[in-house]
């Protein structure tokens, strides 16, 4: 009964993070082990780290690496032979682990397509070959259900996340103490920063493919929708593994970025800019983006965020295009007038 009860905990997830701590959680219970953590690979610059989804031991507290740690402090999967051996190759490990009388599993967690994450096990002995079952079955349920999330979730052809999960990201973004399913979870926050910068600020940008109608009508919707797929690997190639990229629908595109300084977050958005325009699309040539972006207060709502973020784009088309424009520094200089907050009343999806 515990392990049907146990699926249908998994399977009434929404969320991500919130279905991969369910699935170690449950795996620690029903394997009776001393030690699991999962683990999703991150790859940047050619470079794989290691993402703590979850890390379980008896009586503490679940560890899951901070959403804002930075990409380079994360362990590389390098730096752990076997777990690159198992990712790698696909196939289970079995190995010990040291003196300390543990024996040690590491299984591969797989979507539709590739291997993503890897499991560690630590038990008192080896895994039966019903154990092993046992989790062979649960990271297949795990890999069948993420395939559902991510069909319901991401834009078909840019595999971008898609408008309907906007909320609930700008949501969880501001609210990255806790699990959005599991709100009295205890979690220690592996990799948090103990004094935040006071100048760093949560951000929203929206993007905008300029003349896009232009390239249509001139090339063919063929190529327009390889402009937009190539804008999105390039959108990838540019923000960090923690930000949260969107294709809202036709060319336009929104990011949530995690705290970053006015500096920061200006320099980023100028290099998307600058890349796409050095950029060389196949049969369509040079392309350019208008940029708006807007910070993100605590208490702000989706909507308020997304219409300052938008007059600051509009600002930018009405204005020579190929440029990036901050709603605050717009709004200082008196090129535009405060946005009256009416998300109560009015709906953005």
């Amino acid at each position: 009964m515990f392990l049907i009860d146990s699926v249908a905990d998994m399977t009434g997830k929404r969320d991500r993070d919130s279905l991969e701590v369910t699935v170690a959680s449950v795996l620690f219970e029903l394997l009776g082990s001393r030690r699991l953590a999962f683990w999703r690979t991150l790859e940047q610059g050619g470079v794989r780290r290691l993402h703590l989804r979850a890390g379980l031991r008896t009586g503490q507290p679940v560890a899951v690496s901070a959403p804002e740690a930075d990409f380079d402090d994360l362990p590389a999967l390098d730096s752990r032979p076997e777990f690159r051996a198992c990712f790698e190759s696909g196939a289970p490990l079995r190995l010990s682990d040291g003196g300390n009388d543990m024996f040690c599993h590491v299984y591969p967690v797989s979507d539709d397509h590739e291997v993503i994450g890897l499991l560690e096990v630590g038990h008192d002995a080896y895994l039966n070959d019903e154990q092993e079952r046992l989790v062979g079955g649960m990271l297949r349920i795990y890999r069948n259900y993420l395939a559902i999330l991510d069909y319901g979730e991401h834009d078909e052809l840019t595999g971008l996340l898609n408008r309907k999960t906007f909320e609930s990201s700008f949501e969880r973004m501001l609210s990255q103490d806790v699990l959005p399913d599991m709100p009295t979870l205890d979690i220690e926050w592996v990799g948090r920063r103990g004094t935040a910068d006071p100048y760093a600020q949560h951000w929203i940008a929206v993007i905008d493919i300029d003349f896009f109608n232009r390239i249509n009508d001139r090339f063919g919707h063929l190529y327009g929708d390889e402009v937009l797929l190539l804008l999105a690997r390039l959108m990838r190639s540019t923000f960090r593994t923690s930000d949260k990229l969107f294709r809202f629908g036709g060319e336009e595109f929104v990011v949530l970025l995690g705290r970053m300084t006015p500096a920061a977050v200006s320099a980023v958005l100028e290099r998307l800019r600058t890349s796409v325009e050095a950029f060389s699309f196949p049969q369509v040539g040079r392309v350019t983006i208008s940029i708006g972006y807007a910070c993100v207060p605590c208490g702000d709502m989706p909507t308020s965020a997304f219409d300052r973020a938008d007059e600051a784009l509009y600002f930018a088309k009405q204005n020579g295009r190929n440029r990036i424009q901050s709603y605050e520094i717009l709004l200082a200089r008196g090129a535009v007038k405060q946005k009256l907050d009416h998300s109560n009343d009015v709906e953005l999806f």
